[in-house]
């Protein structure tokens, strides 16, 4: 699936976002190029990559490129618990989540989460909650606050805060 990435109306880049099932496992592959004038342009390069086996998230990785740094999070089941290595804007974070998740944000984009409740968030390696409002769902990830809009089911579009700029993915 493509969709347009664009802040205050204005197309800023665009993401890709392929899921791909084999068997009993299911990859996610998320990838997005934007360049945006944020006190100088600012270039990214972005990727997730999520890997199920049955229901339960079993890997994740997130890489950022940009002219403002190189961002990375790594997230692995092992031994009955996440271990997670993140490092994003303005965040490091390596711990372990002692629990299974059944959720990302990768998977957003292909199903609404009308049966969860708690997601991982791929480049923060954060298990997040996820909030039923009238009209959308939100995600409260390390204190942005995204919303996602589905219609009939399907994704529709997102509205994600960032600390760098607020911007709306919406599908193609």
């Amino acid at each position: 699936m493509d969709f347009e990435i664009s802040v205050a109306g204005f197309s800023i880049g665009e993401m890709q976002a392929v899921k791909t099932v084999k068997g009993e496992e299911s990859y996610y592959e998320i990838t997005s190029e934007v360049g945006f004038w944020f006190f100088g342009k600012v270039n990214v390069d972005y990727s997730i990559n999520s890997h199920y086996k049955g229901a339960q998230l079993v890997e994740a990785k997130s890489r950022t490129a940009s002219n403002k740094g190189d961002f990375s999070s790594d997230i692995k089941w092992k031994d009955g618990k996440y271990v997670v290595e993140a490092t994003s804007y303005k965040y490091e974070k390596d711990t372990v989540i002692n629990h299974p998740l059944f959720f990302s944000s990768a998977a957003l984009y292909f199903e609404e989460p009308k049966n969860h409740k708690l997601f991982m968030a791929e480049n923060f390696g954060l298990p997040s909650k996820i909030t039923k409002h009238s009209d959308y769902y939100e995600v409260v990830v390390n204190g942005n606050r995204n919303k996602y809009y589905y219609v009939n089911g399907k994704f529709d579009k997102a509205v994600m805060e960032s600390p760098i700029k607020n911007y709306v993915i919406k599908k193609k």
